[in-house]
């Protein structure tokens, strides 16, 4: 019988530079609009919300050991490079997050490794995983069902420590099991104040409407400042910075109450660029809901529609980790977790992949910016273009 590798990842995004369209970042962003269009294709509507650079973090370390046509579906659905500097520069953005002791957000990032202790991986696999994405290295025994559940909670605490007790049992029993020979794993927490926090006053109950044509009562935060605003026939959007202006919410609100789908659609990495390249300081009166979402959804099938079905198969050749074609993805789980309140947003995510062997301000009138119907948003790094958590909600 074939035996399993099984890698777990979990991770949050990493902050991406946009400017390079040949880069590393530049790709992991557009994998991010992909796998937008590809959930919001879902046959039922639902909130959503997750780390696009999680996923592709954690895929990069799957891909350093993918070869031949497994590695040419895996670059071309995740927008990875296939040069030789690729896993150097993932290496590079990396340490650019490294927030050190005096940045105004927080942002924490942990890399770990649990390795079968008898198992035999190639050398060269194990140094570039270890060299570019820093992983805390164990030998365990996932063969003993006692202490392989041991490891199970012990890599489950471990994410939950991460991420500051927001990503709980990543691994539920059974994700591992006597042949489970690797588990990897990346964990990401984001906290940030807003740079002009909403004044708990001014928080009103009022209607959200919904895409069905009802609605629902539910607070929503007020306040009139100066935001970086773009306008157009289809959609207003505009960025909330958070303290230091280091990273920001961008909010995209259809003009139309239940118009989510025609920007959705439209709402393209082109689009995108677009509109943060046009956006400019405005004086606005912006109505946000609070709101607390947690999302969980196994991506394997997503991901096999979206290009990469050779992964998921037995035909998979990821021989760069074994000299053998014996691994192949058998699952990949993504969880993420975000709080927006008066005083800031708090997020973490998690992806588990399983393998088995087989410009100037202007004086114009306020702008109205009211929330109160489904809108697309993400949290992005103003230093770098990154996108670090993406999602929609259709009710808060």
């Amino acid at each position: 019988m074939k035996s399993f590798l099984s890698i777990f990842t979990c991770l949050l995004p990493l902050l991406i530079t946009a400017n390079n369209p040949e880069g590393v970042a530049d790709g992991n962003n557009k994998f991010a609009f992909k796998l937008f269009h590809q959930m919001q294709g879902g046959t039922t509507p639902q909130n959503q919300f997750y780390s696009p650079f999680s996923i592709s973090t954690a895929l990069a370390m799957v891909y350093a050991g993918a070869r031949n046509e497994t590695a040419l579906q895996m670059s071309q659905t995740m927008n990875f490079r296939t040069d030789d500097k690729f896993h150097s520069d993932y290496k590079h953005l990396l340490d650019m997050l490294d927030q050190g002791p005096d940045a105004k957000i927080r942002l924490n990032i942990a890399n770990g490794l649990w390795a079968q202790q008898d198992f035999r991986f190639l050398d060269a696999y194990f140094d570039l995983v270890k060299s570019k994405y820093h992983p805390e290295l164990k030998n365990v025994d996932f063969t003993n069902n006692i202490l392989r559940e041991a490891t199970r909670r012990e890599i489950n605490a471990w994410v939950e420590k991460n991420t500051n007790d927001k990503i709980k049992n990543i691994l539920s029993q059974g994700d591992l099991t006597s042949l489970t020979r690797l588990v990897l794993v990346n964990a990401i927490y984001f906290y940030g104040d807003w740079a002009s926090p909403f004044k708990k006053a001014s928080t009103k109950t009022k209607a959200f409407s919904m895409m069905d044509g009802t609605s629902d009562t539910m607070p929503f935060m007020n306040q009139k400042n100066r935001y970086n605003y773009f306008e157009d026939s289809k959609i207003q959007a505009i960025e909330i910075p958070y303290m230091d202006s280091k990273a920001s919410m961008v909010i995209f609100l259809p003009k139309k109450t239940n118009g989510i789908a025609d920007p959705g659609k439209s709402l393209d990495y082109t689009y995108y660029q677009e509109i943060i390249e046009s956006m400019e300081f405005n004086d606005v009166y912006l109505s946000l809901p609070k709101f607390k979402l947690d999302f969980k959804l196994e991506l394997g099938n997503t991901l096999s529609q979206m290009g990469m079905p050779l992964a998921f198969s037995p035909e998979a050749d990821f021989s760069g980790m074994t000299g053998k074609r014996d691994l192949f993805i058998s699952k990949v789980i993504h969880q993420a977790f975000i709080k927006v309140d008066e005083k800031g947003t708090e997020a973490a995510a998690a992806t588990a992949v399983a393998m088995s062997l087989g410009m100037a301000p202007q004086h114009i009138e306020p702008k109205i910016f009211n929330a109160d119907h489904p809108f697309v948003f993400l949290i992005r790094d103003n230093t770098t273009g990154s996108i670090l958590f993406m999602g929609e909600i259709l009710k808060p």
